[in-house]
């Protein structure tokens, strides 16, 4: 599974508001499952039993939020900005603004392993993430992360 052709516009969203790390999991939750098979609250409640694990930012601003839920076909992948960065247990300290959210079936073990490990190499780039917290519009976001993933062969 490569990163490039895992993303879709539609699972792109800017814009997005929160008060705290629960309530962020919580909006991302609403929003996402707008496409999927799955209520938002089993999405929240899957995400959140999962943040319990420990947390899962990356540090400078984004989070990969991800977790094995029953309902899916396929590896499921959105990602969310948000105006203000708020408190999520971030290694470095800093406020989070931005998630990877990634949803998988229980029985893809290799491949929700294999998107995570895409995700954070792509994000070791310093000029992608300025790209992503930046960028104007959802196909600014796609274009961005696209072309990176395609020169690390992603």
């Amino acid at each position: 599974m490569k990163l490039q052709h895992s993303i879709d516009l539609e699972q792109i969203h800017l814009g997005l508001v929160a008060t705290d790390g629960e309530n962020a999991l919580q909006v991302v939750a609403d929003r996402i499952v707008e496409s999927l098979p799955l209520g938002g609250d089993q999405v929240m409640q899957a995400l959140k039993d999962r943040e319990s694990l420990g947390s899962t930012s990356v540090g400078g601003g984004f989070a990969i939020p991800h977790c094995k839920l029953g309902g899916l076909s396929q590896i499921e992948l959105a990602l969310a900005r948000f105006e203000d960065g708020f408190e999520f247990n971030a290694t470095d300290g800093r406020p989070v603004s931005f998630f990877f959210i990634v949803l998988s079936p229980p029985d893809q073990p290799a491949s929700h392993l294999q998107v995570l490990s895409q995700i954070a190499r792509v994000l070791k780039r310093s000029e992608l993430r300025e790209q992503l917290l930046s960028a104007p519009d959802e196909e600014s976001v796609l274009l961005a992360l696209r072309s990176v993933a395609e020169q690390e062969g992603l």
